[in-house]
């Protein structure tokens, strides 16, 4: 999303900070996922922004949703969303809300332990199970190898196991890492999945579901693959290699990032100017704690002014007493006053849902570039 007259001009109707977001965006982000995955179901990951009108707009979309709580849950309920088109693909899930997604009759849910299909059958009997496995995460953010997922060499006794508890172990699912700048993670990884499910078959177990996970990346400040090339080698790969697959097999993707994170711009305000050593300091009321927790893991956005000034370097601080509040580092940016706005773009994702309201901060409100 670029910084253009519209949003400078919407932007001044408000006070910071917030966040704008374009629906029109989320929708077009949506339609490209889906032209570029033909044939893949696309399954927002509701967890990078929940906010009602976002749901609304890809509930018009006809998307389907991938949820992890019962307040996710809840605000699809509200649209009267089916439940066909609802899965629950995070391996850990609490009794109440497998409780309550058994009684909406939301069948498809992912594991990766023991334990996970014992608690499944005991409060959503019968459910549909997807068994996530680890695959490569390099080149990707933030890999997410470590805190769910199974070793391949391990899935055949889990599957085995969630039949014997009158389970139905239906497929796979997979997570690249998120913000993957790779694109032959999927491609590997669905040679992984080949594998497994060439051996499930023999195992007498059929799938018929695939989740490609998420991951899709978008820009910032490095080089990320192009959408249409990521889309080319999935279904180079779906096609000419799972030949082991039960037919009609359904194929699903949960993007969050890559529908929302480039509809919006983080809108924030200078509160604070200091020169500390060499050091230029800015510190602005967005902050780690109240909008931009994803840079503590060294996650950079595109910042921009729209001053015509002399550039400098900064170091910019958040407003609160904390010193891990410091979200931006070696930022070249034209000089700017107190009072001043700074433009962060591309950040609708993993912000305001992030965001608390420590030490008496608020969270930054959520308008729209268009009231329709």
């Amino acid at each position: 999303m670029k910084l253009n007259k519209q949003i400078i001009n919407k932007s001044n109707q408000f006070k910071t900070p917030f966040l704008l977001v374009d629906l029109k965006q989320v929708s077009k982000h949506y339609n490209n996922i889906k032209k570029n995955l033909s044939g893949v179901e696309v399954f927002y990951s509701m967890k990078a922004n929940d906010h009602p009108r976002i749901v609304e707009t890809l509930v018009k979309e006809n998307a389907s949703f991938d949820i992890t709580s019962e307040r996710e849950l809840n605000s699809l309920n509200k649209n009267s969303l089916s439940s066909k088109k609802i899965t629950c693909l995070n391996p850990i899930k609490s009794p109440e809300f497998l409780k309550r997604l058994f009684e909406n009759k939301i069948t498809i849910m992912a594991y990766d332990s023991f334990d996970e299909v014992d608690k499944i059958a005991r409060y959503a009997p019968g459910s549909k199970l997807v068994l996530r496995i680890v695959v490569d995460n390099e080149g990707s953010d933030w890999p997410l190898t470590k805190k769910y997922g199974v070793n391949p060499a391990e899935a055949l006794p889990l599957l085995k196991y969630a039949l014997g508890k009158k389970l139905q172990p239906i497929g796979l699912t997979f997570h690249v890492g998120s913000q993957c700048r790779n694109k032959n993670n999927w491609v590997n990884a669905l040679f992984v999945c080949e594998t497994l499910w060439a051996l499930a078959k023999k195992e007498n177990i059929h799938f018929n579901f695939l989740s490609l996970g998420g991951g899709l990346p978008i820009q910032h400040d490095r080089p990320i693959p192009a959408l249409e090339d990521i889309g080319k080698g999935i279904k180079k790969m779906l096609s000419n290699n799972f030949k082991s697959a039960d037919s009609p097999l359904r194929v699903a993707i949960e993007p969050g990032r890559a529908i929302v994170g480039d509809s919006a711009i983080m809108v924030t305000s200078v509160i604070g100017k200091a020169k500390r050593g060499s050091e230029n300091w800015l510190y602005v009321d967005t902050g780690v704690f109240n909008g931009f927790m994803e840079t503590i893991d060294g996650f950079t956005y595109d910042i921009k002014t729209i001053k015509n000034t002399a550039i400098k370097k900064f170091t910019i601080g958040g407003p609160s007493c904390d010193s891990v509040d410091i979200p931006f580092k070696n930022v070249v940016l034209e000089d700017v006053k107190i009072g001043d706005k700074i433009y962060v773009l591309n950040a609708g994702a993993y912000t305001t849902v992030y965001a608390s309201t420590f030490n008496g901060f608020e969270i930054p409100k959520t308008y729209f570039l268009s009231d329709d």
